[in-house]
């Protein structure tokens, strides 16, 4: 059943579903309206997944965000990963829209879209070996297996700006699965790890299986998918962390691998109420109505 239709069926009773319903088709305008390349490869966009790869909610943070996750993928193999998502705005009696990225590809993407806010990758994701992993198995199949017994290894948790502590859990399944990348890769899959105070994804964590000089290896990479301070740990020792700081900011990581940023105000039709703009004093940005820009 496909995202959308899936929609429809569970929003009888559920007010949160109905704003999933009424909130999708504008998360889809939102997605559509970039275009990403890598690097080397110009004239060759990457091709956007419009059916979401995972739907979050988070009822603990301003007054209920939901959101949608999209991938962008270069042969079959993510390439960058989006949540577009909403929260009230009660001022305009609308949604704010919200748009976070985080750059997947090893090679440095291009990203444009219209519009003020934009994401400017540095660099690509860089790859590490995981140190005591097994040699990546024949079948995917068994190679799924592998992954998925490696990614429960990982477990983290986050704090928030009054070091509140919240405890990071790993998704099961993964967000997607790649066994036949047509580059780079001999397989992969993305995993999400969420936090306990909802269903947001909060860290992201790639492991693939590469062959490099005749010999198979897996590789990992952790990725910032919060504003919060981050912290990775596997079996029990830290092997990643994102702690906010001057260049560590609220909307970007030092490399903007990572970028967040709210970008309008519509109505659940929509109606485009206001334009967001970021500025030095207001680092969340300010609503400026569409009849006063």
């Amino acid at each position: 059943m496909g995202f959308l239709a899936l929609l429809l069926v569970c929003t009888a009773d559920n007010p949160g579903d109905t704003l999933a319903k009424k909130m999708f088709p504008i998360y889809v305008k939102e997605a559509e309206a970039y275009k990403m390349v890598v690097e080397s490869a110009p004239d060759k966009p990457l091709e956007l997944k419009k059916e979401p790869v995972f739907e979050w909610s988070n009822p603990t943070r301003e007054g209920l965000q939901q959101g949608v996750v999209f991938l962008w993928l270069r042969d079959g193999r993510p390439a960058a990963l989006g949540s577009v998502f909403s929260q009230p705005e009660e001022k305009l009696s609308g949604r704010r829209i919200v748009h976070e990225f985080h750059a997947l590809d090893p090679e440095k993407l291009v990203v444009t879209r219209p519009g003020e806010n934009q994401w400017k990758p540095q660099v690509g994701l860089a790859r590490a070996a995981l140190p005591g992993a097994q040699i990546p198995a024949e079948s995917p199949a068994a190679r799924l297996l592998q992954m998925r017994r490696l990614a429960q290894e990982f477990s983290g948790y986050s704090n928030n700006e009054e070091q509140k502590r919240w405890d990071l859990r790993l998704l099961p399944t993964p967000l997607f699965r790649y066994p036949a990348a047509k580059t780079g890769v001999v397989d992969g899959a993305l995993f999400a790890l969420v936090s306990t105070a909802g269903t947001d994804p909060e860290v992201l964590l790639l492991i693939e299986a590469r062959e490099e000089g005749g010999k198979m290896r897996f590789e990992y990479a952790c990725g910032r998918f919060s504003d919060r301070d981050l912290h990775v740990t596997r079996m029990d020792k830290e092997i990643w962390s994102s702690v906010r700081s001057e260049a560590n900011a609220f909307g970007h990581d030092p490399q903007h691998l990572y970028r967040l940023y709210a970008d309008k105000v519509v109505s659940l039709d929509g109606k485009l109420l206001a334009r967001v703009r970021t500025t030095p004093s207001i680092w969340w940005g300010e609503a400026i109505p569409v009849d006063e820009k």
